[in-house]
């Protein structure tokens, strides 16, 4: 289900033969009418002009009173690695100002809140972070999607940002409710148009009687493009190629295998239909081939932001990532000839708004947040084990991650091997747990009693991925044990299963008898949960 985007002209010239049969002014004439004259990554110097420029407006320009304005802006310069800046604290306070009142904002301002406090620190600021997602939970509506309270319809361009703050929350170790994931997913399954596209207040149909939506632009289908794709995130539906399992005609309610090509951690308990959801990505792909444009009437700056993050998205299920992708390059091209002389854009939701949404789209910042969050780049995890894994990306060095198979940790573990375990460990490689049959889950819980060091903390991490509370007594083992690396993953999976992201207090640095108490309190709550099996620490 590759977008056609990046290779819409491949057909143009369809064999050698033609080629020859071509002038070589008929050949050029193609090449310079259909290809961007130049490729632009987010570190061309075209870009970081563009983009230093428009930071430069922002720095001058802080009159917007808006709480999702002032976030929003805070947001570009904790991007750009500066969170001590002044326009950040002048965000926060309004954070903390808004909670202390407890006065929600509207959906937008609520979202953007959400979105800046996860990304500036999102344990020190849990308590302002937890107060906008309780407010914007109980601002969901029945159908599950987002929208005006004076209005019963969901509201796709407001439900995006319901969607992208519970995921960027929920990154950086907030739990959120499944139940509303599932909600807004199937309200965008529900009201896309038989086109493949959405409108803007969402008109609710059923996956097999889709209703005519209105309102219909490529900025609505972008918004609910990359909505429907954080859902499918979020609950483990968006692998390489998960939409090829389409044409196996597999039967409504297949579950899909927990094999990601990622770290990110992901919902359980979802009752989403992934054949539903995925049959709805590849529609409005086929929607925005046919109808993609970047100049559209009004609220440009709004839609690149959220054509970069469905686009970025849609990489990862495409299993293609292309580095000057046609879609950016076009949109360089738009931001470069719209940029005001003080470095500002203006296309509808106020300068400081419009500024800040084209540098987020030129910082490219959803696939950023991917590559943190996966921990790719080198800076954010260190030298991989491997240096031949490593590749060029525009400027940047990345290490192509190496997967881990579960029979790799409960075989006989030689040198190569064993590199693979440390790579899993430092970050550097993935681990693929595929579909774990019974046999393997007790040799996984042997290793953990007696196998080799690293084997020992990849098994932990293998058996904390299923998410199954049967393997916690396991996790409570490896949390006793004296290899503090080994008690750290373990803690690390018990949150992971638990949802208690805070567990119980067991910082890094913990001394033995810290460690005695945090296992202590793990059990008890694991007595609460499962009264009837019994915890085997010796």
């Amino acid at each position: 289900m590759s977008s056609s985007l990046d290779s819409k002209y491949a057909g143009t010239i369809s064999s050698p033969r033609k080629i020859a049969l071509l002038s070589l002014t008929t050949l050029l004439a193609i090449v310079f009418v259909h290809a961007p004259a130049l490729g632009y990554d987010k570190e061309s110097p075209e870009v970081r002009a563009m983009v230093d420029k428009g930071k430069a407006y922002l720095e001058k320009h802080s009159e917007d009173p808006r709480l999702g304005a002032k976030c929003l802006v805070a947001i570009v310069f904790i991007k750009e690695g500066e969170k001590d800046h002044a326009l950040v604290k002048i965000a926060l306070d309004a954070c903390r100002e808004a909670a202390a009142k407890n006065e929600p904002e509207d959906v937008y301002s609520n979202g953007l809140a959400i979105i800046f406090l996860a990304a500036l620190d999102a344990k020190a600021h849990r308590n302002q972070l937890q107060f906008f997602l309780n407010a914007m939970q109980r601002r969901q509506k029945p159908h599950g999607g987002w929208g005006y309270d004076v209005k019963p319809t969901g509201d796709t361009s407001q439900s995006q940002y319901g969607c992208l703050g519970s995921w960027e929350a929920f990154q950086k170790g907030m739990p959120i409710n499944v139940g509303s994931i599932d909600g807004v997913a199937n309200w965008l399954i529900n009201t896309q148009d038989p086109s493949g596209a959405w409108g803007y207040q969402g008109k609710v149909g059923s996956p097999d009687k889709l209703e005519e939506q209105e309102e219909i632009t490529c900025s609505m289908v972008a918004a609910a493009m990359g909505s429907i794709l954080i859902c499918a995130d979020l609950v483990g539906i968006l692998k390489p190629h998960a939409a090829e399992e389409l044409e196996d005609q597999l039967p409504t309610g297949f579950t899909v295998s927990s094999d990601r090509d990622n770290n990110r951690p992901r919902l359980g308990g979802s009752s989403i239909n992934p054949r539903q959801l995925l049959l709805a990505v590849q529609r409005g792909n086929a929607w925005m081939d046919k109808n993609y444009e970047v100049e559209i009437k009004q609220y440009t700056s709004y839609y690149m932001y959220a054509l970069e993050r469905y686009k970025s998205l849609a990489a990862i299920l495409d299993g293609n990532i292309v580095d000057q992708p046609v879609w950016y390059n076009n949109g360089v091209e738009y931001l470069m000839k719209t940029q005001s002389s003080r470095g500002s854009w203006d296309t509808g939701c106020g300068e400081q708004c419009d500024t800040a949404f084209s540098i987020l789209f030129l910082i490219r910042s959803m696939e950023s947040e991917l590559n943190s969050l996966e921990g790719s780049a080198i800076a954010g995890r260190g030298v991989p084990v491997n240096i031949s894994n490593l590749k060029v990306s525009g400027n940047d060095l990345v290490a192509q991650q190496a997967q881990t198979e579960i029979d790799e940790i409960i075989g006989d573990l030689d040198d190569e091997k064993l590199a693979k375990l440390e790579g899993v460990i430092n970050g550097s490689g993935t681990l693929n747990i595929g579909n774990v049959d019974e046999k393997s889950i007790r040799r996984l819980k042997q290793v953990v009693r007696s196998g080799e060091p690293a084997a020992r903390i990849v098994a932990v991490k293998a058996l904390a991925q299923t998410g199954d509370f049967d393997h916690v007594p396991t996790l409570l083992y490896a949390l006793a044990d004296t290899d503090k690396t080994l008690a750290r993953t373990a803690r690390d999976g018990l949150r992971f299963v638990s949802r208690r992201f805070e567990g119980f207090g067991l910082k890094d640095n913990f001394s033995r008898a810290e460690q005695l108490e945090a296992v202590d309190k793990w059990v008890k709550w694991y007595s609460g949960v499962r009264p009837d099996v019994p915890v085997v620490l010796e």
